[in-house]
């Protein structure tokens, strides 16, 4: 094989890989139509079952009372360690002697 036929396949490799990338990123997403390549069509809101409509909604209605839950269970566990700090805060604070802190505590 001769530095020339090195070269030419390098160039076709090159080739190949920019071909492969332009077609990737030019031609299926505009061009070729995904869902009919699937066998998928687009389907509206009246091809739902009404069974799975509902069982969907019910889900729905389940993600957002397990969220507010979520969510009030987060404000009081901010509100204990605020009440925690605020203790912390007002034993520090207590008035008293200098020396107080010195003194051994048994």
């Amino acid at each position: 094989m001769s530095r020339t036929d090195g070269r030419k396949l390098v160039a076709l490799a090159g080739t190949a890989i920019v071909g492969a990338l332009g077609i990737g990123t030019i031609y299926l997403p505009f061009m070729a139509d995904r869902d009919k390549l699937r066998g998928l069509f687009e389907e509206g809101e009246e091809s739902i079952p009404e069974g799975a409509r509902r069982e969907i909604q019910a889900i729905i209605k389940a993600e957002a009372e397990s969220q507010k839950r979520m969510e009030e269970v987060v404000q009081q566990q901010q509100h204990h360690e605020e009440e925690a700090q605020q203790q912390q805060q007002k034993q520090r604070s207590s008035p008293g002697s200098m020396w107080s802190s010195f003194r051994r505590k048994q």
